[in-house]
């Protein structure tokens, strides 16, 4: 299921830093799946919210920013098949994220 990224992007920028990015009560895709199964995987998502959302008021480009989110998303994201390798996902863009 695809989303829009804009809608994206206000949501992380105006999130709360411990509002959940996920709805747990209508998982759709694998990877709401395992977020919603691992309290673990759901703190690294918030903590690469707060990262998104930091680099992004650090950026003059977003638009630049939210694609870039956007391939990590698809490509790397998405392509887990595990919690550990979700979290590790997160922890790595995380580490990316806080050298913008």
């Amino acid at each position: 299921m695809r989303f829009s990224y804009v809608a994206l992007l206000a949501a992380l920028l105006v999130a709360a830093p411990c509002a959940a990015i996920t709805d747990c009560s209508k998982p759709k895709i694998k990877i709401d799946w395992m977020l919603c199964s691992s309290d673990r995987a759901a703190m690294e998502e918030q903590r690469m919210a707060r990262a998104f959302r930091n680099a992004a008021n650090r950026m003059e480009d977003r638009r630049k920013l939210l694609d870039e989110q956007k391939n990590w998303t698809e490509t790397v994201r998405d392509a887990c098949n595990d919690v550990a390798c979700l979290i590790k996902a997160f922890q790595e863009r995380i580490e990316e994220l806080d050298t913008y």
